[in-house]
C-alpha cells in the first residue's frame, strides 16, 4: 500500500507510465499564420529599471510557442506530451532584446515556424508593442517518444499541419531569415 510520501510509480524511464507517441487525428485546418499571442504586461512583470524583467521575456516566448500548438496541432504541450506520447523539449533558446518592453502597451507576438526537420522543429518570435520590435527569440526542439524520450519523426498529420502553417506564414520577417 502506497503512502502519501512514496515517490510515485515510474515508468520505463520517468515518473509516468510508458506511453507510445500517436499522430493526431487528422491535420488541422490552419486559419491564421503568423500566430498572434498578446501578451498583457503589467507593473509586476518589471524590474527596478521599470522594464519588464529580463526572465519573463523568454517566458512570454514559450507561452507564444505553445499558444502556436494549440493552434496548429489542436493541443498545448500538456496534451501532446501526456494525452499522445510525444515530447518536444528544447535543444535551443536563443533571445535578441531589441528595445525595452514596459506596461504601457500590449506586447504582441508573432510566431513562425523557421525549420521543420524530420524530428526538430524551429520556431522563430517576433515581439512588438506598436511598431517597435522588442525582442526576438529562436528555439528548437526535438521531437521525441514521451515514454522513452528517444527521438521519432514528427508524425504524419502534426507535419502536415505544420507545413500546411509553413505556406500561410509567408516569409519570415525582414532580416530574420537564416543565412
Amino acid at each position: 500500500m502506497s503512502k502519501p510520501t512514496d515517490p510515485p510509480e515510474r515508468g520505463a524511464k520517468g515518473i509516468r507510465p510508458a506511453s507510445h507517441a500517436r499522430d493526431i487525428e487528422a491535420p488541422r485546418k490552419i486559419e491564421q499564420a503568423p500566430l498572434l499571442h498578446e501578451i498583457t504586461v503589467g507593473w509586476g512583470d518589471c524590474d527596478p529599471a521599470q522594464i519588464a524583467y529580463t526572465a519573463n521575456i523568454p517566458a512570454w516566448g514559450l507561452r507564444a510557442i505553445e499558444a502556436w500548438y494549440k493552434s496548429c496541432l489542436g493541443l498545448d504541450w500538456y496534451g501532446i506530451n501526456l494525452d499522445h506520447g510525444v515530447g518536444t523539449p528544447f535543444v535551443s533558446l536563443a533571445f535578441d532584446f531589441i528595445a525595452p518592453v514596459t506596461p504601457r502597451a500590449p506586447l504582441d507576438l508573432r510566431v513562425y515556424v523557421e525549420r521543420l526537420g524530420r524530428s526538430s522543429l524551429s520556431h522563430l518570435v517576433e515581439a512588438s508593442q506598436g511598431a517597435q520590435v522588442c525582442f526576438s527569440g529562436r528555439t528548437t526542439a526535438a521531437f521525441v517518444d514521451a515514454g522513452e524520450m528517444k527521438p521519432i519523426a514528427i508524425p504524419a498529420n502534426m507535419r502536415r499541419s505544420i507545413e500546411d502553417y509553413i505556406a500561410l506564414q509567408g516569409p519570415l520577417p525582414e532580416g530574420k531569415q537564416k543565412a
